[in-house]
């Protein structure tokens, strides 16, 4: 789940679908072999190609990954926000960063050594461990997409209202529409259609961090996909 708040290290492995649920040991030795950083508005944590020796989870801040076409143009894969892990490509399919990170705001980081994970992995136990979070993991990514298949556009964006600020008349928001669009697994353009044709019938109005609903609608939306 995304969230707006700094997170704390136990809530980080805690709430992690890779770590989560591991032996109360294992997660110790994570947090002992980890390190934080700082960073600020606009730093480069890693580019694409670097070598990559580290993964990462996010503390605080918000991170944009992206890549760069030969025309210099950036391609936008994901936003990560606190709570979640980026850069475990490198555990195994490539020892390359394939994208690159920046830090869109004042950020903190927790980092692990690759090669540090990869010898825990040749502990028997933490292995099964790691290996039947993967599992979990595969499982959300099916439902992730059966969801995108299942609902609409607007439907997803009050689905994600309702599930991380709750249904109210007004909502102190921490997203750009860029953000919310990549949230939801859609594009800013179709975003916009959507915020606008709510605008133009009334019953959304979103202006920079603040959003204001037709609580009755948005419910109605939301409990109508409840039922089904």
């Amino acid at each position: 789940m995304l969230s707006n708040k700094k997170i704390s290290l136990s809530d980080l492995f805690a709430e992690n679908l890779i770590f989560g649920g591991m032996p109360e040991k294992m997660i110790e030795m994570l947090e002992s072999a980890g390190r934080s950083h700082s960073l600020v508005k606009d730093e480069m944590i890693f580019f694409e190609g670097d070598r990559g020796d580290k993964i990462y989870f996010l503390t605080d801040g918000l991170i944009k990954l992206f890549k760069t076409t030969e025309n210099d143009r950036e391609i936008v894969v994901r936003y990560v926000r606190p709570g979640e892990m980026f850069a475990e490509v490198v555990l195994f399919e490539s020892d390359i960063y394939p994208v690159s990170a920046v830090a869109l705001r004042d950020t903190i980081v927790y980092y692990i050594e690759r090669d540090f994970f990869l010898n825990l992995l040749k502990e028997m136990n933490f292995m099964k461990q790691f290996i039947g979070n993967l599992f979990k993991k595969m499982r959300y990514l099916a439902d992730r997409v059966a969801f995108l298949n299942a609902y609409d556009v607007e439907e997803r964006f009050f689905i994600f209202i309702n599930d991380h600020f709750g249904i109210e008349p007004l909502i102190k928001i921490d997203l750009s529409k860029a953000e919310m669009a990549e949230a939801i697994g859609t594009i800013p353009e179709t975003m916009s259609r959507v915020l606008g044709r709510l605008k133009t019938a009334g019953l959304l109005y979103w202006e920079k961090n603040e959003l204001k609903l037709d609580v009755n609608y948005a419910m109605s939306v939301v409990e109508k996909i409840k039922v089904h």
